[in-house]
């Protein structure tokens, strides 16, 4: 089990980007980051929050926070990203293109060595294709890291205007009701089944089905409300 029990557990950044070029306006994704932020400051996350940002600003700013000297003291680190995407893509509101692996690689323990051996998640909220899920390859990551997509390669995430997307509506349930008591990979097992089940497109003929990518070597836990080791 990783150690996880410093406070503030760790930093949480989140990048929201509602407004581009040319592509359709992320209707709802304000609710998602309001949402995320609520979620891990109650699990004792310090949390940063950008928006709108360009290609080259989400490659920095990524880059920046894997710098914090603030990382060496703590014990994990969480990522947001909620924007546009296709499979194995990242859009900033300029509509190029970022590799997921080029951005999570910014917090490997080459490049954040401070956060080595700890463990790192990321949660992207962004499509991976143009696909419908009907009702009828991940980029290899590093030790110690773990990234949770919205969907499946391929296919486009659902978000709701007023609720927010089906997958950061889930994460927040599932997490503030079991994040006592249950490892991270166990929750990650009830949000697609909340996803799968309980959520439909609007004209009912869409589902969704979140997907995982976990190189963690130990089971993780955020016990929110924990000082100490249990003994």
């Amino acid at each position: 089990m990783y150690p996880n029990f410093s406070s503030p557990r760790g930093l949480a950044l989140i990048i929201s980007n509602r407004y581009f070029a040319t592509m359709p306006e992320r209707i709802g994704t304000d609710v998602d980051e309001i949402n995320l932020q609520n979620l891990f400051r109650q699990l004792n996350y310090t949390v940063y929050v950008y928006r709108n940002l360009c290609s080259k600003e989400m490659l920095l700013t990524m880059q920046t926070f894997a710098k914090q000297s603030q990382h060496k003291s703590l014990d994990s680190s969480v990522v947001c990203v909620l924007t546009h995407g296709e499979h194995g893509e990242l859009y900033g509101v300029d509509e190029i293109p970022i590799l997921v692996h080029e951005f999570v690689s910014c917090m490997n323990a080459t490049n954040c060595p401070a956060m080595a051996h700890k463990p790192k998640l990321f949660f992207l909220q962004a499509c991976r294709g143009r696909k419908h899920l009907f009702i009828e390859q991940v980029s290899p990551i590093e030790a110690d890291i773990l990234v949770s997509y919205a969907t499946t390669p391929g296919y486009v995430s659902w978000r709701n205007s007023v609720r927010g997307s089906w997958f950061v509506q889930s994460i927040c349930e599932v997490f503030a009701k079991y994040a006592k008591t249950t490892d991270i990979l166990s929750m990650l097992t009830l949000v697609n089944k909340q996803v799968a089940d309980a959520f439909e497109s609007s004209t009912g003929s869409f589902k969704q089905i979140p997907d995982h990518s976990s190189r963690l070597r130990k089971d993780f836990y955020f016990f929110p409300g924990v000082t100490k080791p249990f003994t």
